[in-house]
């Protein structure tokens, strides 16, 4: 399986020098265009979008799961949203979820023996775990706007059809 990698930094728009009020509005268009691109649910991430909402919602309380659970901050959130916006189109949808140390973690589920769980931390750490069949990969990758390699390829060989 291969991604649609087009340009995935924060703002991955045209920059133009024209100054007219068309230039204004073709790099205007091509704004939103992007934005409703990635929010789709079939080529790009508006379901785990959503359920981040809902984890920033319900999770932000000490104890969210009655057992002593850390809050999960406003850092991690704003993190998580980093790390899916650095996910190239056509990446399936992670679930969204909560860990009690208060970071944000992201899982491809497929089977019991072809899932990945990516932790992403306030200071910008990814720690990720998988299993794909009888193999198992794990560590820690820093994030600093783009996805690690490591990650991408598990994410393609959790994935695969």
């Amino acid at each position: 399986m291969t991604f649609t990698t087009l340009e995935h930094s924060p703002s991955p728009f045209v920059q133009t020098s024209g100054l007219s009020c068309e230039a204004e509005y073709m790099s205007r268009e091509y704004e939103q265009g992007w934005h409703r691109l990635r929010q789709s649910n079939s080529l790009g991430l508006g379901a785990a979008e959503m359920e981040l909402s809902v984890v920033a919602e319900e999770c932000g309380s000490p104890n969210w799961d009655g057992y002593g659970a850390a809050p999960v901050v406003n850092e991690a959130i704003v993190e998580a949203h980093r790390f899916l916006g650095a996910l190239p189109l056509g990446v399936p949808a992670p679930s969204a979820g909560a860990e009690p140390d208060g970071n944000v973690t992201f899982e491809w589920y497929r089977s019991a023996r072809r899932t990945l769980s990516v932790s992403v931390t306030t200071e910008g750490d990814l720690h990720y775990a998988a299993l794909i069949g009888p193999s198992r990969a794990y560590g820690t990758e820093p994030f600093f706007g783009e996805i690690p390699r490591v990650i991408m390829e598990l994410i393609r060989r959790v994935t695969a059809v």
